[in-house]
């Protein structure tokens, strides 16, 4: 089968992380795949059997030189499906989808209302993938495209080798702009003063981004107060085995849940909307269905976060008075 992949970038980020894995797995099967976007840091670990297609940057927001482009690969590559992701390349295939009658799949990764706005992506759609149960079912636009519509939860690939888990250490892997660093303020604040009982806590923190100088600042900060490396900044990290370790205990939703619990680590559901509680085996398939987000959760506050950390320790182990010798990798 020859296919056409569409995503807006092709940098970090889950919808990235997501079309990466699934170009490489189609190309591994033997599938034609042809994948079209920004170039990004993803390109490093793209199969060399994908044919990668750069879309140039100012063809960004124009959808009509959009359609043209992917128009001409459908019949440049004779291709009979197109796989898209992310609002625009939505509507662009679409229309081109339409226009050559080449079916189109999309993935929605965020909320129907964003990556579906347009009437013209929620008709001309053959099939529409989602990641969260939850998404789909509270969408206004239910009853029109259920017929169509199809869960289909987030995999990653086995880890090969499990890692060792570093004990006291928080993990949050995110892009860092604006509504994530609200998070791992909320976060960072905690976890310093969560260190008042638990002082050999750590907080590691990966991913890139607008915000990047401004979290450096926020670290900075605390680790002064602290009179410690307490926050750790790793920056973008190509693969999580890079790393070496793993933290015991992980903030996140989506493909960084995924990624933890395949690691064995602990799991609280938050991001910048939900904050939920710690990932057990009496909710996890509730967790699961709906892309490992608290749906009925409100937005995460320091207070909370802190709480469910106390919480988490004081089930686990109890407060230290003196340290012990931690572990801790460096930059």
């Amino acid at each position: 089968m020859r296919i056409l992949q569409l995503v807006t970038r092709f940098d970090f980020g889950g919808a990235e992380n997501h079309v990466r894995e699934l170009c490489n797995e189609l190309a591994a099967s033997n599938h034609q795949v042809i994948l079209l976007s920004r170039k990004g840091r993803q390109n490093e670990l793209l199969d060399k059997r994908v044919i990668f297609i750069q879309l140039p940057s100012f063809v960004r927001n124009l959808i009509l030189t959009k359609v043209v482009i992917i128009a001409y690969l459908l019949l440049r590559y004779k291709i009979d499906v197109i796989h898209a992701h992310q609002r625009l390349p939505i509507i662009s295939a679409c229309i081109a989808g339409f226009i050559l009658r080449v079916p189109v799949v999309a993935t929605v990764h965020g909320r129907v209302r964003h990556d579906l706005r347009s009437a013209i992506a929620r008709r001309f759609t053959s099939r529409i993938i989602f990641v969260s149960n939850q998404v789909l079912t509270i969408s206004r636009h239910y009853g029109t495209i259920k017929h169509k519509s199809v869960v289909i939860p987030n995999g990653i690939p086995i880890p090969q080798k499990l890692p060792d888990l570093e004990p006291y250490t928080i993990g949050y892997f995110s892009r860092i702009d604006e509504r994530h660093f609200e998070v791992i303020k909320n976060l960072v604040l905690a976890v310093a003063k969560l260190k008042t009982d638990y002082p050999n806590v750590r907080l590691l923190l990966m991913g890139d981004g607008k915000e990047v100088e401004k979290l450096k600042l926020l670290i900075y900060e605390a680790n002064s107060k602290l009179n410690e490396e307490a926050i750790q900044y790793k920056g973008f990290v190509k693969k999580l085995e890079n790393i070496g370790f793993f933290p015991e205990l992980l903030f996140g939703v989506g493909r960084t849940a995924i990624e933890g619990l395949a690691r064995g680590t602990n799991l609280i559901s938050v991001n910048y909307k939900r904050m939920g509680e710690i990932v057990t085996l009496s909710n996890y398939e509730q967790y699961a269905m709906n892309n490992f987000v608290n749906v009925t959760g409100l937005p995460p506050t320091q207070e909370k976060i802190f709480n469910q950390l106390k919480n988490y320790y004081e089930k686990s182990m109890p407060p230290i008075t003196k340290r012990t010798k931690i572990k801790i990798v460096s930059n």
